[in-house]
């Protein structure tokens, strides 16, 4: 059932707890269950894989890795107008992470050189969703950053279907990428393999990529052992439209990011009571159910609310659409204008749709580029530099109580104690 609100008189903290957010965070239970897996991985390895996919995918493999004929076979059985559009997709991908990548930079001043080098993660393990359905979009979303950072070698782990196999469609995208390390393997397991390593599977820097919430807990329990994105959880959109939005567009929208269902949230903002009586009765089935209709005094209180909840995804339906995105600060992405539905964002206008949810945008940002590289920070000093900052780290290092920093640089300026 829909449920509708008025929050024209709540201050937006309170509002934001009264939302729909039914993810919530991993409990102790899945927590303590991708635990067991990952140690058990680890000490096991490719024995542990085997058992763990035949215990929740249903199969028994005879072996992890795909044959590089499986995914040329699949990429040439990719019907023309889905290789059509997964080419639209991977190009726009590219050349928005093109455009976001770190450089590297250099400044000097009064004899005295810093700068910062930025390089490509060597490894880099991305793991594709599967269980109910298949997402190769998701592979694009996070090996064309990896590629564009310059990772060396990626793997990709998702788990086999009934037949024992990775989704053809999953396949033809990594042949479409170049992508010829993947394994069938799926869940907390795949995460303590990637993090790890076993015969089969070697181990990465990082670890990238949505899953439910095994996956998730692995990823937090691998943390250190090797790097991870920011934790992805259920689906998120708050749609702030005005008076003049079209209410099947908006319900279209609502129903799009409800559809993932599995703990979605969908929310419209609106100072129209008017745009809520007509978008409701157009929402309909199981994903109505995750769906808020909430008034709001005007647009600026509905932007405030926004930044407080911080979702996934915003999409702005306004006359003025360019003015609300200036303030919405809380957002891992947002969608501008009637014509910019949240779905573009999904498949392949470009930037990743891989984003912090959960609330995690007010912190988070969106898989990118640089999810895949490391920065490296250097100084060098000339003898006439160290003359002017030396004898002010010394004074700091003592008054810390570090003798022998302020000793380090001291000695270098001909000082005997």
């Amino acid at each position: 059932m829909v449920e509708v609100l008025d929050f024209r008189e709540y201050d937006p903290k309170e509002i934001v707890a009264r939302l729909r957010r039914p993810g919530g965070f991993l409990s102790e239970k899945v927590r303590d269950a991708a635990r067991r897996i990952v140690d058990d991985v680890r000490e096991r390895g490719d024995e542990a894989l085997f058992e763990y996919t035949e215990r929740f995918d249903g199969v028994r493999l005879d072996r992890i890795r795909v044959s590089s004929e499986e995914i040329r076979d699949a990429r040439e059985s990719l019907d023309a107008e889905a290789e059509e559009s997964f080419g639209v997709a991977i190009e726009n991908v590219r050349f928005f992470h093109e455009r976001e990548m770190d450089r590297a930079w250099e400044t000097s001043r009064g004899g005295a050189t810093i700068g910062q080098r930025v390089r490509p993660l060597q490894r880099a393990g991305l793991y594709v969703p599967g269980g109910h359905a298949a997402y190769p979009s998701t592979l694009v979303m996070s090996a064309v950053p990896a590629q564009v950072a310059g990772v060396g070698e990626i793997t990709v782990c998702a788990p086999p279907g009934p037949d024992g196999k990775v989704s053809p469609h999953v396949l033809a995208v990594a042949g479409l990428l170049g992508l010829d390390e993947v394994y069938a393997v799926g869940g907390a397991q795949a995460v303590g393999a990637m993090a790890y390593g076993t015969a089969s599977i070697p181990p990465v820097n990082k670890i990238a990529g949505p899953g439910n919430d095994y996956v998730v807990a692995a990823k937090l329990e691998v943390f250190g052992v090797v790097g991870v994105d920011a934790p992805a959880g259920p689906s998120e959109v708050v749609v702030i439209a005005e008076a003049g939005a079209f209410p099947r567009r908006v319900a279209y929208d609502l129903m799009a990011q409800a559809e993932h269902l599995s703990g979605a949230s969908a929310v419209l903002l609106t100072p129209s009571e008017e745009l809520i009586e007509s978008v409701r009765p157009l929402l309909s089935g199981e994903p109505a159910e995750l769906i808020t209709l909430a008034r709001t005094r005007d647009a600026a209180q509905a932007v405030r609310i926004t930044n407080e909840y911080a979702p996934e995804h915003a999409h702005v339906i306004s006359e003025d659409p360019e003015a609300i995105l200036q303030d919405l600060d809380s957002v891992g992405m947002v969608a501008v204008g009637d014509f910019s539905p949240v779905a573009l964002g999904d498949y392949a206008a470009g930037p990743s749709h891989a984003l912090p949810t959960g609330g995690a945008a007010a912190w988070a940002s969106a898989l990118g580029t640089h999810d895949f590289t490391a920065r490296t920070n250097y100084i060098h000093y000339t003898p006439e530099a160290l003359r002017e900052l030396g004898p002010h780290v010394e004074r700091l290092a003592r008054l810390e109580g570090f003798e022998n920093h302020a000793r380090s640089v001291g000695v270098r300026l001909g000082k005997k104690s």
